[in-house]
């Protein structure tokens, strides 16, 4: 099933620099390998209003 792209600009970009989607959290660059992140740096793209983690593609913002 193939889905839409979100409106992230990440996805249509020719070089990515991030392996997921901070908006929708899909993988945009399979070549970069997602890493452990600490509490604070998912506490600061929190506060930037990222719903995912751009390094290791964990949900940040709980659905309401």
């Amino acid at each position: 099933m193939l889905r839409t792209r979100c409106a992230n600009d990440n996805h249509g970009r020719a070089v990515v620099t991030v392996r997921f989607c901070c908006t929708c959290g899909t993988v945009v660059n399979k070549a970069i390998r997602p890493s452990l992140c600490a509490v604070e740096k998912h506490a600061r793209m929190r506060r930037s209003q990222s719903i995912y983690c751009i390094d290791c593609g964990e949900r940040l913002v709980v659905a309401r």
